[in-house]
């Protein structure tokens, strides 16, 4: 789906993407994102939509990015986090498993 973001918040991304550039050398994809995201709250937008803009902000610059440890957290070690985040597909397999028995997942190449 094509979200239209407004100029504003495009060259709000642009800004705060040159900016983290200039003053940490990389970029934070989610703390960049929530803090547009709050400057922006007019529009509505969910803060998974504005990463995908940071994102390719990020890519044009050719900027090293960064997500923050809650991130990579809730990516890695589900169980330490408040809710589940790992994506339909996983808990399925772990409903259909027997515990303790690893589940191996087709790799298919193209």
């Amino acid at each position: 789906m094509l979200i239209g973001f407004s100029d504003r918040l495009r060259d709000d991304a642009h800004c705060k993407v040159q900016q983290a550039l200039r003053e940490n050398g990389i970029v934070d994809i989610v703390g960049l994102s929530e803090a547009i995201r709050l400057e922006n709250i007019e529009h509505n937008f969910a803060r998974e939509d504005i990463e995908t803009l940071v994102m390719q902000v990020a890519q044009i610059y050719g900027a090293p990015i960064e997500f923050d440890e809650r991130t990579l957290t809730a990516l890695d070690m589900p169980d330490l986090c408040d809710r589940d985040n790992r994506n339909d597909l996983e808990r399925i397999l772990d409903e259909r498993t027997t515990p303790g028995v690893p589940v191996e997942m087709l790799q298919l190449e193209e």
